[in-house]
């Protein structure tokens, strides 16, 4: 095999592909990447069996064929000799050696058997949703961050996605808090769900773009999968158990509504909550009146406080949230007014003021007397 590559191309690809190599080493076929050059086209894949990454760049291919490369190796290699309007020759032997070179520079690198690599996954095209490309990285950001981290239950560390009709819908929680998304879906969608693990949608995240155009998302059975021009993401599905029922979750009832400027609240909530950084919970307390969001948190160090304007309709509320949880709510939000309603027991839903895209759920840390 002999193949010639612009080395951003190849550098890009690279990179790319990588994110799907294991965390933690596994057999040694895993740890590498494979690379199929055939009919001008230079396609890179690697996969720990959970998630899978294909790209696809062009490439004059002097002499097909197929290799499996240790892709950590390869990957720092590559990203060392690229630059601009650079050329890499990449050529195998019939030692197992793969050979790469530019105008200055040459290394040498012992590949595996491409034989012994897994197959690759086949999804069908039978079920999928279509939706604009920045839609599906904007409700990927707008939930993934609530997530749980631990193995308790295993479940809620994936997004739960569902299609319907012409909407989708993300949810996650960690059992502290609870985000859902909604986008509009470019066709009508038979009702499709799945839960997706929370690295996978992460990379997928990394791989979308900001455009309208659109993708087609396919799920099948345990898998998902991702079709972008050039690039394929594939993961494996969470199917351990049922997602939960999250329709009941959120309160139907509140005590006092408000609305405030998001920018405002943000800022005074960045400010407001160095005192309780590295704290546990990271603790602040709202003091809310008519007309007024007193923001404030102690630590040995001191007290910081913060006020900000707020239309306030019920009750004063004061009462103590998390203030990570709430800084990561409004990081994603992108509107002016937001509406924050509270429940008898001070939870609180956090929504965009006149509109279903966002809702956000945050159980209190501890009821202020």
């Amino acid at each position: 095999m002999k193949i010639i590559v612009n080395s951003l191309d190849l550098n890009d690809a690279v990179a790319k592909v990588s994110r799907a190599l294991p965390v933690r080493g596994v057999v040694p076929v895993l740890e590498c990447i494979r690379v199929i050059a055939e009919n001008d086209k230079m396609t890179l894949y690697a996969t720990d069996k959970d998630l899978a990454i294909e790209k696809t760049i062009d490439a004059n291919v002097v002499v097909g064929g197929a290799m499996l490369v240790p892709g950590r190796v390869f990957g720092d290699y590559i990203r060392s000799i690229a630059g601009e309007d650079t050329e890499v020759s990449l050529e195998t032997d019939d030692s197992d050696r793969l050979t790469i070179s530019t105008s200055g520079s040459e290394c040498n690198i012992t590949t595996l058997d491409v034989e012994d690599y897994p197959e690759s996954e086949e999804v069908s095209n039978e079920s999928y949703f279509t939706i604009q490309e920045a839609s599906l990285k904007e409700i990927i950001n707008n939930v993934i961050f609530s997530v749980a981290t631990d193995d308790s239950r295993p479940m809620l560390k994936g997004v739960y996605l569902e299609a319907k009709d012409f909407v989708l819908t993300a949810v996650a929680t960690d059992g502290y808090r609870f985000a859902m998304s909604k986008k509009a879906l470019e066709e009508k969608s038979a009702a499709i769900s799945a839960t997706v693990p929370s690295r996978s949608l992460a990379e997928l995240s990394r791989l979308l773009g900001d455009s309208d155009n659109l993708l087609r998302v396919y799920v099948e059975k345990n898998y998902l999968l991702v079709a972008l021009e050039n690039t394929k993401l594939l993961t494996r599905l969470l199917v351990s158990g049922q997602y939960i029922r999250y329709d009941n979750i959120i309160p139907r009832d509140f005590v006092t509504t408000l609305l405030v400027n998001k920018n405002n609240f943000e800022r005074s909530l960045a400010t407001a909550s160095i005192m309780s950084r590295g704290d546990k919970n990271n603790l602040v307390v709202l003091d809310i009146e008519e007309y007024n969001m007193n923001i404030s948190s102690t630590s040995q160090y001191g007290t910081a406080k913060e006020n900000v304007a707020v239309s306030l309709t019920g009750k004063d509320v004061r009462c103590a949230y998390n203030s990570k949880y709430l800084d990561d709510c409004l990081k994603v939000i992108n509107a002016e007014t937001i509406k924050m309603q509270f429940a008898q027991h001070s939870s609180c839903v956090i929504t965009i003021n006149n509109s279903d895209e966002v809702l956000y759920f945050i159980l209190p840390v501890k009821q202020i007397v």
